[in-house]
C-alpha cells in the first residue's frame, strides 16, 4: 500500500498561496496556489503498485539513492519532484519546494482533429470511478520524449473504439469517458472495482477456493475473442490485469498495450506472462497468457 501525504500539505500550500511573503512574486504565489491535491507519494516499501515510482537504489544498496513524487491539481496540472535523501527525513516544506511544474506537452496528448471523445461526467471523482493517469510511473525516465503522451492517446482511442461498439463485453472494464483540459487528454475514467485477481486470492480466500475456475477462464476467453474479432490484441494478460467482481466474475482491464494486430507496441507484456519477448501486437500473445492463466489458477504463486 502506498501511503498518501496528510492533508496538512494541501492546507499549508493553500495558506502559503493566500498569504505570500513580500519577496514572493505573483507568479510564485500562483504556482503554490495550484498545489491543491497530492495524488500519491512513493513508499520506502518494495510492495509498490505499477502506478507508483519506487525509490531509486544503486546496485547492491539498501538505502534509497533518491525519492521521486508528484501531485496533480484540481485542474490536472502536474508537479513532479525529486529529493536525494531518505523519505522519512523529508519535511513537507522540502517536498513543496522540490515540486516543479511539468508542461502539459510532456504528459498529455492533444485531442486529434475531428476526433469525437466521450467526456467523463463532471461529478465523477476517485471515489466513484478509477481515474487512470497513464505514464506518471515512467515520466522520470521518459521525459523529453513523446512516450507518455503517445501512450495516453493510444489507450484512450482504444477505449473509445470499444465503447463505440453496439454492446460492451461484460467481462471488460467499463469505460466512463476521458477528461479534456486545455485541449489535451489528461485522464481516463473507468469503472471502479475492488480487487485484482492477485489481490482476490489473498483478501477473499474463501471466494477464490469456491471459484469455478473453468468458467472463470472461459469468461476471459470470451472477452479476448471479442477483442480479436475487432482486430485487436490485449498483449498483457496477467493476474494484475484482471479484476474480480463480488460474484466472482472476471473483468479484463489495462488496455495500455492493446493495439491492432501488427501494431508496434510502446510497452511490452509482463515478465513471466509471455512466451518470448515481442514488440508487435499479435493474437498469439493473448492465447499464451490465457493458457498459462488456466494452469496458474490451480497453483497461484
Amino acid at each position: 500500500m502506498v501511503p498518501r501525504m496528510q492533508a496538512l500539505w494541501a492546507d499549508q500550500a493553500a495558506r502559503d498561496a493566500a498569504e505570500p511573503d513580500d519577496k514572493d512574486s505573483q507568479a510564485e504565489a500562483k504556482i503554490r496556489a495550484r498545489k491543491q491535491r497530492l495524488i500519491d507519494t512513493v513508499s520506502d516499501s518494495t510492495d509498490i503498485s505499477s502506478e507508483k515510482k519506487p525509490p531509486a537504489f544503486d546496485q547492491g544498496a539498501t538505502v534509497a539513492k533518491y525519492v521521486t513524487f508528484y501531485l496533480v491539481t484540481a485542474e490536472d496540472e502536474l508537479f513532479f519532484g525529486q529529493l536525494f535523501k531518505p523519505k522519512k527525513e523529508i519535511s513537507l516544506e522540502e517536498y513543496n519546494a522540490a515540486l516543479k511544474h511539468v508542461p502539459d506537452s510532456e504528459i498529455y496528448p492533444e485531442v486529434p482533429p475531428d476526433t469525437a471523445l466521450t467526456i467523463a461526467p463532471t461529478d465523477l471523482d476517485d471515489t466513484s470511478a478509477f481515474i487512470k493517469r497513464s505514464g506518471l510511473n515512467c515520466y522520470e525516465s521518459m521525459k523529453g520524449t513523446n512516450f507518455v503522451p503517445k501512450g495516453v492517446l493510444e489507450e484512450t482511442l482504444i477505449m473509445e473504439q470499444l465503447i463505440s461498439q453496439t454492446l460492451q463485453h461484460p467481462n471488460m472494464i467499463r469505460y466512463l469517458g476521458c477528461r479534456v483540459r486545455r485541449g489535451r487528454i489528461t485522464s481516463v475514467f473507468l469503472e471502479r472495482l475492488e480487487h485484482t485477481l492477485m489481490q482476490y486470492i489473498f483478501h477473499e480466500p474463501a471466494g477464490f477456493a469456491s471459484l469455478d475456475k473453468t468458467k472463470f477462464v472461459e469468461a476471459l476467453e470470451s472477452a479476448v475473442a471479442y477483442l480479436h474479432s475487432l482486430g485487436l490484441a490485449h498483449n498483457d494478460i496477467n493476474p494484475y490485469n484482471i479484476m474480480v467482481m463480488e460474484d466472482g466474475t472476471p473483468v479484463l482491464i489495462d488496455f495500455g498495450s492493446c493495439q491492432p494486430f501488427g501494431g508496434r507496441l510502446q510497452s511490452l507484456g509482463s515478465p513471466g506472462w509471455y512466451e518470448e519477448l515481442f514488440f508487435t501486437s499479435q493474437a498469439k500473445h493473448d492465447a499464451f497468457a490465457l493458457k498459462k492463466l488456466r494452469e496458474w489458477l490451480e497453483r497461484p504463486e
